[in-house]
């Protein structure tokens, strides 16, 4: 039987099951005796405006963050000391926390300071607006995926890198400052693989070279790729100049004994 309609079934029922919670306990708080053309001592926004600053804070957080993080991961890169080559994700690990953050932090923050000023009134009126249409308290609830979703993923947004020294190669992981570290001595054999079998049994061609060590551990030259990335030729050959081995040829690793 097949199951694989289950994941796709999966999002719309935990979308809406999450958003029976956000009513059930951040329930609305509506002001009904506050319209936009009503006020009492505050000053209205032209139209348009808080869109307007919304969004323009929104590509200043996904713009600035991406770079931001780019340029801190290099920084940190150096701590390894000389290094003769190294290997980073791909572009796109970059855009999921200023991405994300822009889509939580500009809302209830221009609320927050629209509260604070003579604009009390307008920020009244669109929190009540937005949490009408939701159905859901939209501030809180916003408040709490930057408290705790933005923050906690901010503070553990060090991706992995791999880095060819003289001496060793020392595997960075993910959320981690210290290196996991293998000797070019301590490699026993190279393993050029072909690709890789799907669920189905049909082959996909992903070359990658792999090395075993004397301690068990197994190292991919795509180690901080993915899916739809390779080694370059340039890291493969320095780890085959390194450690002096030459490679096995494989179709793919389940074929090794």
């Amino acid at each position: 039987m097949d199951y694989s309609w289950v994941p796709r079934a999966c999002v719309p029922v935990g979308i809406a099951v999450v958003f029976a919670v956000f009513r059930k306990y951040f329930p609305a708080r509506t002001d009904g005796s506050l319209t936009r053309y009503d006020r009492t001592d505050g000053k209205r926004l032209p139209t348009g405006v808080f869109n307007a600053v919304t969004i323009a804070m929104a590509l200043l957080i996904a713009g600035g963050g991406y770079f931001v993080l780019h340029g801190l991961n290099r920084l940190f890169a150096k701590a390894d000391g000389p290094a003769l080559l190294q290997v980073f994700p791909g572009a796109a690990i970059w855009f999921f926390l200023p991405g994300f953050a822009a889509l939580a932090i500009p809302w209830p923050l221009t609320i927050r300071y629209l509260r604070g000023s003579v604009y009390h009134d307008e920020a009244a009126y669109i929190e009540a607006e937005g949490s009408a249409k939701a159905g859901f308290d939209c501030y809180r609830v916003m408040v709490g995926m930057v408290l705790f979703l933005v923050v906690p993923i901010a503070l553990f947004t060090l991706p992995e890198r791999l880095t060819l020294t003289n001496q060793d190669i020392r595997w960075t992981h993910y959320a981690s400052l210290r290196p996991e570290v293998f000797a070019y001595s301590d490699a026993q054999r190279a393993l050029f693989v072909d690709g890789y079998r799907l669920r189905d049994g049909s082959f996909t061609h992903h070359p990658d070279l792999v090395l075993d060590f004397k301690d068990g551990r197994r190292l991919s030259a795509n180690a901080v790729g993915d899916g739809g990335t390779q080694p370059s030729v340039a890291e493969m050959k320095m780890l085959l100049q390194k450690t002096g081995l030459t490679p096995q040829e494989v179709q793919t690793l389940e074929d090794v004994r």
